[in-house]
């Protein structure tokens, strides 16, 4: 597995790419970036368990994603429901510059399976159109997580 650094962003993060050698887990889960920027307290993605080799807020990039999406979406035999968003937002700040998300996004909607995503970012508008045609050949699930400093807001759930 090869890794290159790439750059810092404005908040000092170092990212990297990395060719990776898959990129569907055996339940259909894909994560394109590994790690995350947003700094939540309550995140489960950062426990050692997940043998991340960097720091969590550095960000690792599966450059070769759509390829190794679309590889694996030509071999299954039956359509699923793929889901990302679970370890590592797919909207980070990088997904403006290198459209990683979207490209997969186009693969999965091209070979008519469905999505379920998980972000915190109202940069998944920027996919609106691809979400509504997944949607309407299989099915699009978007869930999204908000969060508040205002501890008077009721849960809700």
């Amino acid at each position: 597995m090869q890794k290159n650094y790439i750059r810092q962003n404005q908040m000092g993060n170092v990212m990297h790419e990395k060719t990776a050698k898959s990129i569907l887990s055996a339940e259909n889960g894909m994560n394109i970036y590994r790690g995350c920027t947003h700094g939540c307290i309550y995140c489960d993605a950062r426990s050692s368990c997940y043998q991340m080799h960097h720091q969590f807020e550095d960000i690792e990039v599966k450059i070769n994603a759509p390829e190794l999406l679309e590889k694996a979406l030509k071999s299954k035999r039956k359509k699923c429901m793929i889901g990302t968003g679970a370890m590592s937002d797919p909207y980070l700040h990088i997904e403006e510059n290198l459209g990683l998300t979207r490209k997969c996004l186009e693969i999965i909607d091209y070979y008519g399976f469905g999505l379920s995503i998980q972000t915190k970012s109202d940069r998944i508008l920027r996919d609106l159109d691809l979400l509504k045609s997944i949607h309407k050949k299989s099915k699009c699930v978007v869930q999204m997580t908000m969060t508040t400093y205002d501890e008077k807001l009721p849960e809700t759930g």
